[in-house]
């Protein structure tokens, strides 16, 4: 474009803003841009200055985009607006270009080239509008100019009298209703029509018996195309204007199904699940059947998604979606929630107990193995039923009471079962209970750190210690980890809890320094959270410095999971930490994505082979075959490697064939409080 544009950004994010400068430019276009940060300031901008074009936030502080797209609409500015959508705003676009959007782009989407296509539709789309507008404005003064403007603008239109005759009908007329213009002229349009709609034939027949304005759309089946139609009176006949809206049509129901539709897999989502089950529930004592609500979770999609890419994840949750349609009646409905977490509802069952057999199906169905590129994959399921009217006629009740149920499945060992019953609230009363005494559970001085030793395999020499929390309840005594560490990680506790182990881990290790006992490193196990927190880096240099513990006297133990889902910020923070001098290690090596090709592009020390594989080392020759393959190729990237869980003589001896570096596991010791690990300590210092 030649001219310069003059652009209104409607954003509070600073980010956004400058997104929409920079795209806009990289597009090629001349611009003059004005801001505005809030609703507010940006509606009295636009009645103060003229635009092209401006790009409206939904979400702003003071109000949404919506409303302040009303508002202008109201006060009749025309400039062309174009809706700025987050995630989560489908839903919306329709109702925002009813509300007189030029256009709605979501945030995710943003590129030069779609700002660029968003902004000339715009554009063009105004400037038809205007030339509409000045067409109608100008029928009165001169007939010759009437035509000319009728035969250009973009509207079809015709012209009937009284009697319903065609007075005048242009180009894209005859083009939209495929007629010849000098059949028609003259002649009544419906009768040498006889193939237009009968709701438009309805409509022209109501405006002229009535002699009123009419509007309206619908398909005009011989073409398969939808028009939208207006419909004026005059002194002696009516003014048809019409327009072809199929691409409209189109949109506004691809928008609709996606409000409706899980993107992935084109199964119903929660929207459409709890209007069905509720019409499920209001027919069911009709008819007296009941109606079930199976809430399902995949067992092993996490391991698999983290394993083989997001890629194969979404193959795997698509095929899964078709085995549990599978598995049900036509007239059932399998619904994802999100995630791996699908529901299933079942509809008009003489019989309850018959749920049973139906969802038995359903988890030998994905049990079944299938092929993810390559890869042979087995995935169960765990099932929670809730039954109506049994269990209650709720919607929100008996989805939250099946989910309850589907945990106590997966308590049970997962790929079962369970129905709901009263009993499994109280299991989630308790865990409730669980998570507001750990909440409370640091002023109460109730958490503990045991220490367990890490030991040279050829020598049985302590040469680490790994720091593991434990929870003291005063009633309830020492609870697992494997109880209260999940609730940890759903509440954001977990952060805090590293914090603290950490800390205390690396005061520990300078007091058995102080006591003159033989240099080891503390190795402590960071989650997610606190990982990929933005001052990790600060917060272990000011620990450091608090406890006066060396860098070296320090271990760092990650996932594979936590390190690779953010590849370019888990590098940035690994390098850091590396200079410092501290030591990193790569916890539960396997069950991950169980690659050391991706490992050689960070900078750890240790790869700590998962405790599944050692446990079956010397029965099973593939658990063997792996630890044995892990430690040639770590020795080969000059990593060590430590064995977890060795627990018998057998597995030690093996290890030391194979040539693995250090060990951890109860052959050697459990874990111990401070104190008698500082026993256990000062006695190997002695055997010196």
């Amino acid at each position: 474009m030649d001219n310069k544009l003059n652009i209104l950004v409607i954003d509070d994010d600073d980010v956004d803003r400058m997104s929409v400068r920079r795209f806009l430019k990289t597009a090629g276009f001349k611009l003059a841009i004005t801001e505005a940060s809030d609703g507010k300031q940006g509606l009295e901008i636009l009645k103060e200055s003229a635009f092209d074009c401006a790009f409206l936030d939904y979400f702003l502080p003071d109000s949404n985009g919506l409303e302040i797209l009303k508002a202008a609409r109201a006060d009749g500015i025309e400039t062309p607006i174009i809706m700025l959508t987050g995630h989560g705003d489908v839903r919306l676009a329709v109702e925002m270009m009813q509300a007189g959007a030029t256009d709605y782009l979501p945030k995710g989407e943003m590129s030069a080239e779609n700002l660029s296509h968003s902004l000339n539709h715009a554009i063009k789309v105004y400037k038809l509008e205007q030339e509409r507008a000045e067409a109608i404005a100008e029928l009165t003064e001169s007939n010759k100019r009437i035509v000319n403007i009728l035969e250009s603008i973009s509207d079809a239109f015709f012209a009937l009298d009284e009697k319903g005759c065609t007075t005048y009908i242009n180009q894209q007329a005859e083009r939209i209703l495929q007629a010849n213009r000098d059949a028609l002229l003259g002649n009544n349009l419906v009768e040498n029509l006889p193939s237009i709609a009968s709701w438009f034939k309805e409509a022209m027949e109501k405006a002229l018996i009535e002699k009123a304005s009419v509007s309206c759309e619908g398909e005009y089946e011989l073409l398969s195309i939808w028009l939208e139609v207006q419909i004026y009176p005059g002194n002696d006949g009516i003014s048809v204007y019409f327009r072809d809206i199929t691409k409209r049509k189109k949109s506004e129901e691809y928008l609709s199904h996606l409000a409706n539709y899980d993107a992935l897999t084109d199964l119903p989502n929660r929207v459409l699940l709890m209007d069905r089950l509720t019409q499920a529930l209001t027919r069911a004592p009709w008819h007296k059947r009941s109606v079930a609500v199976l809430f399902c979770d995949l067992d092993r999609f996490k391991i698999i998604n983290d394993t083989l890419g997001h890629n194969v994840g979404d193959h795997l949750l698509k095929t899964i979606a078709s085995r549990f349609q599978e598995s049900i009646r036509a007239g059932d409905t399998v619904s994802r929630l999100g995630g791996d977490e699908f529901v299933i509802l079942l509809t008009d069952l003489a019989k309850p107990e018959d749920v049973g057999k139906i969802t038995q199906k359903i988890i030998d169905r994905i049990s079944d193995p299938l092929m993810l590129e390559g890869h042979e994959v087995f995935v169960t399921a765990s099932i929670g039923i809730s039954i109506f009217p049994d269990d209650g006629g709720d919607p929100n009740v008996l989805l939250k009471q099946a989910d309850v149920a589907m945990y106590c499945a997966k308590d049970k060992g997962k790929n079962n079962y369970q129905m709901y019953s009263p009993e499994l609230e109280a299991q989630t009363a308790d865990r409730l209970t669980l998570e507001s005494a750990l909440r409370r559970s640091f002023e109460r001085d109730e958490l503990r750190v045991h220490y367990q030793p890490q030991i040279d395999i050829q020598t049985n020499i302590i040469i680490g210690v790994e720091a593991l929390v434990r929870w003291e309840h005063p009633e309830r005594g020492m609870i697992s980890p494997a109880d209260f560490l999940p609730i940890a990680e759903e509440t954001g506790l977990i952060a805090t809890i590293d914090e603290w182990v950490l800390k205390t881990a690396c005061e520990q290790n300078v007091q058995w320094r102080k006591l003159g006992l033989p240099p080891i490193r503390v190795a402590v196990n960071l989650s997610d959270q606190i990982f990929h927190k933005n001052n990790l880096v600060k917060l272990v240099r000011k620990i450091l410095t608090e406890t006066n513990l060396a860098a070296d006297g320090l271990e760092l133990e990650l996932t594979e999971a936590v390190v690779m889902s953010d590849v370019e910020h888990s590098l940035k923070i690994l390098n850091q930490l590396r200079e410092m001098g501290i030591q990193l290690a790569i916890d539960d090596f396997g069950t991950g994505y169980s690659s050391l090709g991706y490992l050689k592009h960070y900078p750890i020390h240790t790869v700590k082979i998962d405790r599944s594989f050692v446990n079956d080392i010397t029965t099973d020759s593939n658990d063997a075959a792996i630890v044995e393959a892990i430690i040639a190729m770590s020795h080969k990237l000059k990593l060590n490697v430590l064995a977890e869980g060795v627990e018998t003589d057998e597995q030690q001896n093996y290890l030391i064939k194979s040539e693995c570096d250090f060990m951890q596991g109860f052959l050697f010791s459990r874990p111990l409080a401070a104190d008698d690990f500082t026993e256990l300590l000062k006695g190997q210092s002695n055997k010196r």
